[in-house]
């Protein structure tokens, strides 16, 4: 199993790169092979570096609110990664950039990646630790649970007018040599320090095309020459310095020259940047010139690599490289929608829509045909359907299919009345239950002509599902048909059932719905421990629903013994470990439970709308479970994304089907 570990940059703590390369390069010299992983793209103009997100248009999607989308690139890219490198342990470098809510976005791609947590911080005091705490609250659970460390870098950094760090064309020249470390001394003031690193402007200074890119202008000369400060006076200036300047020197030793206001020219053995600004914008955009690492900054980079390596000892790797296999393994949202996806891609199956007319159901399909998650099958006029697609704003390209029920009816005629002969169907009663789009949608399915169906976006979950109990029934062993939703939460992708089907379930049949859902989640990647909910934890209550879940959990140990299960249990006791210790101390389940089974459908169905709609969370479901061939209905009130994923999840099932 991988090891995720996530650099998190603290309060206003900048330019944490040098510590995620040391970190990597240190992990490899032990015989550990790492690689790093940066979610964003880290030039702050140009293109972006291989497995990366251009910054700034997902700052773009996340302020028009489109923050999944970016989520799903970014752990799209990460698979390439992993795939590609084949490593123990991947370091994940988060953003540091004002323009987003970073701890936000940090912890979004903590949860998406199950990652430890290295916590990187300016300095050791008070409000280094108060800035450490503040950032972790973004991380719910895993903030507690999850830190492996700190690390301290650039306390000694100079700072300019606004008492902030400056690590950027700074003038500072040298400190301790970049190996050894000056805020040492400042270490316990912050527990648990992995590295202390000190200010180094070496692996902070910039090449002239950098700042030539920076102020969008170009540079002639040697565009590799670096930039350690910035001065104003032509004779003042040395080795290393930033000259800006409104006028051409005759000679001076600046490494880089800026000629603003229009004037141009060539400087001997310097770099020469014009640009029509003044030398005052110039001077006011450079104070705010990024802590940032260009893709192709290879020697930079191995310089930062060699000196911080040093300070990772062995204990610290040892730190980085512990793994708690016990502990509960999180399914994000992101992740979980990148599963989805991508199996649904690699299964590559047909789905019938029935509803192919209704205007959420073609943006879908539109949707799912560009991204090649499956083959869409619409139902209905093929003109219609074209014509509300261009009304929405989308185009039916090659990938999706449709089917003109008017046309191939009565073609299913008479296996249907085959299929219903013991209820004693005739061929005008086919005819008439075929003029309904599910019903042939379910006959095309009976026949291996489509693979799977997603309904109900206009229809009722009963019209969705009585078809498919009539013509292809209930899988071999499956003693009921039940729903979940899967509830797509902040940190953590959890299983509900039932909450669509069975009303008033018995402890059998809730014993085999807790059991279906267990299996559903473990196929879907989600460790399944499920809890039995209802109004008391253990032998805390009395009453009918108590009795009901205890008898329930006793039979799913009866028949699963490889179902970690517990109830009856509190929805608080089976989610919060603070409250699992308390009243349920000795549970597997309490405090880490994934699949949670509810005593019956008002309750299920409840729970599952007011979380959905109270904390504005994606729900994907209803799934349906026991079905022979793989249906699964829509709630009349579904998104596009929705219905999207629902279509993801019924191509995987079809795998599935034995």
């Amino acid at each position: 199993m991988i090891h995720n570990v996530m650099l998190v940059p603290a309060g206003n703590t900048r330019g944490i790169f040098p510590v995620s390369l040391g970190l990597v390069k240190a992990l490899n010299d032990k015989g550990t092979k790492a690689v790093l992983f940066t979610p964003f793209s880290c030039c702050c103009k140009g293109s972006c570096g291989l497995n990366q997100v251009n910054a700034k248009q997902a700052f773009l999607q996340i302020a028009s609110g489109n923050k999944a989308d970016v989520l799903q690139s970014i752990v799209s890219n990460y698979y390439k990664l992993v795939e590609e490198q084949n490593p123990e342990v991947v370091v994940i470098e988060g953003i540091a950039d004002a323009k987003f809510d970073k701890d936000a976005v940090n912890a979004d791609i903590c949860h998406a990646f199950d990652a430890d947590i290295i916590t990187v911080i300016n300095g050791a005091c008070a409000k280094s630790q108060a800035a450490l705490d503040n950032t972790l609250l973004a991380f719910g659970n895993a903030g507690k649970n999850r830190v492996l460390g700190n690390v301290l870098l650039n306390r000694d950094a100079p700072k300019d007018a606004s008492n902030n760090k400056k690590l950027v064309l700074s003038g500072v020249k040298s400190c301790c040599n970049g190996s050894s470390c000056c805020c040492a001394k400042h270490a316990d003031a912050v527990e648990n320090v992995l590295a202390s690193i000190a200010y180094n402007p070496e692996f902070y200074a910039p090449r002239a095309s950098e700042i030539a890119m920076f102020l969008g202008a170009e540079v002639l000369g040697d565009a590799s020459l670096r930039g350690y400060n910035v001065c104003m006076c032509a004779k003042s200036a040395k080795a290393g310095d930033v000259l800006v300047t409104a006028v051409l020197p005759e000679a001076t030793e600046a490494s880089i020259v800026i000629l603003t206001d229009g004037v141009k020219g060539e400087v001997a053995n310097a770099a020469v940047i014009a640009t029509e600004k003044s030398a005052w914008a110039v001077c006011e955009a450079l104070a705010s010139f990024p802590a940032l690492l260009a893709p192709n900054d290879e020697k930079r980079a191995a310089l930062c690599a060699e000196e911080v390596a040093k300070l990772f000892d062995e204990k610290a790797l040892a730190t980085v490289n512990t793994f708690d296999k016990e502990r509960t393994p999180l399914m994000s949202p992101a992740a979980f929608r990148y599963k989805l996806t991508d199996l649904a891609r690699k299964a590559h199956k047909r789905i019938a829509l029935p509803e192919g007319e209704e205007p959420r159901t073609i943006c879908a399909a539109a949707k799912v045909a560009e991204e090649n998650i499956a083959v869409p099958v619409l139902f209905g006029n093929k003109d219609k359907i074209l014509e509300v697609a261009a009304s929405e704003g989308v185009t039916l390209g090659e990938g999706v299919e449709f089917v003109d029920p008017t046309a191939i009816r009565e073609n299913y005629v008479e296996r249907l009345v085959e299929l219903r002969k013991k209820k004693g169907m005739t061929p005008e009663q086919a005819l008439d239950m075929l003029q309904d789009n599910v019903a042939l949608a379910t006959m095309m399915i009976e026949r291996g002509e489509i693979d799977g169906l997603v309904s109900g976006a206009i229809h009722t979950t009963a019209n969705t599902i009585r078809p498919p109990l009539q013509i292809i029934k209930t899988a071999p062993g499956a003693k009921l048909v039940s729903a979940i939703f899967f509830m797509l939460m902040p940190e953590q992708v959890y299983v509900y059932g039932d909450c669509a089907l069975n009303i008033n379930p018995n402890a059998e049949e809730l014993s085999e719905i807790a059991i279906q859902s267990a299996d559903t989640a473990k196929a879907f990647g989600i460790d399944p421990r499920v809890a039995m909910v209802t109004y008391s934890t253990m032998n805390s209550g009395k009453g009918a629903d108590v009795d009901l879940m205890r008898e329930a959990t006793e039979l799913v140990h009866q028949k699963r013994p490889d179902i970690a299960c517990d109830g009856p249990l509190q929805y608080d006791a089976a989610v919060m470990p603070n409250v699992a210790a308390q009243k349920a101390p000795n549970s597997p389940v309490a405090g880490k439970a994934t699949v949670f089974i509810f005593p019956s459908l008002s309750t299920g169905n409840t729970v599952y709308k007011a979380v959905q709609r109270s904390a504005n969370l994606v729900s994907i479901g209803p799934m349906l479970q026991g079905m022979k061939k793989p249906v699964n209905d829509l709630s009349r009130g579904a998104l596009v994304d929705d219905i999207i994923y629902t279509i993801a999840v019924t191509a995987i099932q079809c795998t599935q089907v034995k």
